[in-house]
């Protein structure tokens, strides 16, 4: 039969703080993965010093527009500089390289159509606004992988030509499991 102190000794050991003594479970996963790869962590740039966000997207995205998935993020406004030279839109390699994305030359980024994206129209309001503030110019929709289950949905068009344009647009973090 177990003594009062052995009963007592068990029921410490069973309230004490299961990470007490061991690293947090992000660094393990780090060092799991060769050395704390940081850089995967790292928010992707959605505005730049000196580049207003135009009126509609400020709207849309203060009005408390959100992305429905397992973590239903709002969607924050885009406006960077973006040297369209006559093209438009950026390829996918010129998208990473213009949001700051780790690897640009080997990222996940998928584009696609605006109406296959919101097949339902439950984001309709998200692409009017940024129609909107490109005044009619072409949509378009990035899907940028950030691992397994994220991946961010950027809505954006161009604003101005040449070397004055901006891409501008909301984006969103969706956690599909």
């Amino acid at each position: 039969m177990a003594s009062d102190q052995d009963y007592a000794a068990f029921l410490d050991k069973a309230n004490e703080d299961p990470s007490k003594g061991t690293q947090p479970k992000q660094q393990q996963q780090q060092s799991a993965s060769g050395g704390g790869d940081m850089k995967k962590k790292k928010a992707f740039r959605t505005t730049q010093e000196g580049v207003d966000v135009p009126a509609p997207l400020v709207k849309v995205c203060k009005g408390g527009a959100f992305y429905t998935s397992d973590a239903d993020e709002p969607f924050e406004a885009v406006a960077l500089r973006w040297d369209e030279a006559g093209k438009g839109l950026p390829d996918e390699e010129e998208f990473a390289a213009l949001i700051e994305h780790w690897d640009p030359k080997n990222a996940e980024i998928e584009i696609l159509d605006p109406v296959d994206w919101d097949q339902n129209g439950q984001y309709a309001d998200v692409v009017d606004a940024v129609r909107e503030a490109g005044q009619g110019n072409d949509v378009r929709v990035y899907k940028v992988v950030r691992d397994g289950v994220r991946a961010e949905y950027w809505v954006v068009t161009t604003e101005g030509k040449g070397k004055g344009a901006k891409l501008v647009g909301a984006k969103a973090l969706a956690v599909e499991s």
